[in-house]
């Protein structure tokens, strides 16, 4: 697929939630999950997500940092694509920290979502790295990459298979 037609289904997609802004309720984790599945969907990956392959067909780019890097991870913008830059480490760290920052790429900096805010935006500087605790966006971070790593669905199905063989106590 390429990026006029994900921009088009994101428009489309776009149309029916409303995805900027808002609280970390029901109905925004919701909204988060739904743009995780389709986004996933409409660059045609399954589960396991391969997070390292979503951000080339994103037209992104993906750079590691050196062990000791603060911050761990971040986002950036690069001419009208972008740039994810990642610490070396376990596997799934390294996962769950690409996926955490295509949730701000998406949700906070409006990358394919809002032309306005992606004009106005560099790089998205983390809550951790500038302040105490965690803001509500990184808490929609950790939602969108929980989400786009494994979708509630697949979840609930490889649940239920195990509670219907007894493996749950």
């Amino acid at each position: 697929m390429n990026c006029s037609s994900l921009i088009f289904a994101l428009d489309v997609f776009i149309d029916h939630i409303h995805v900027i802004g808002g609280h970390m309720n029901n109905t925004r984790r919701r909204e988060i999950n739904k743009l995780a599945d389709s986004i996933r969907s409409i660059i045609n990956l399954s589960v396991p997500t391969d997070v390292e392959l979503a951000v080339r067909l994103l037209g992104g780019k993906l750079q590691t940092l050196p062990a000791n890097h603060d911050p761990e991870a971040f986002v950036e913008k690069n001419g009208d694509s972008f740039t994810i830059a990642v610490i070396a480490g376990s596997k799934n760290r390294r996962r769950f920290s690409i996926a955490h920052e295509l949730g701000h790429l998406f949700l906070h900096m409006g990358y394919m979502i809002d032309k306005q805010k992606w004009l106005n935006v560099d790089r998205y500087n983390d809550s951790v790295k500038f302040r105490y605790g965690y803001t509500e966006e990184e808490y929609e971070a950790h939602e969108f990459a929980g989400a786009f790593i494994m979708p509630e669905a697949e979840f609930r199905a490889i649940a239920e298979t195990f509670r219907n063989q007894d493996k749950y106590s």
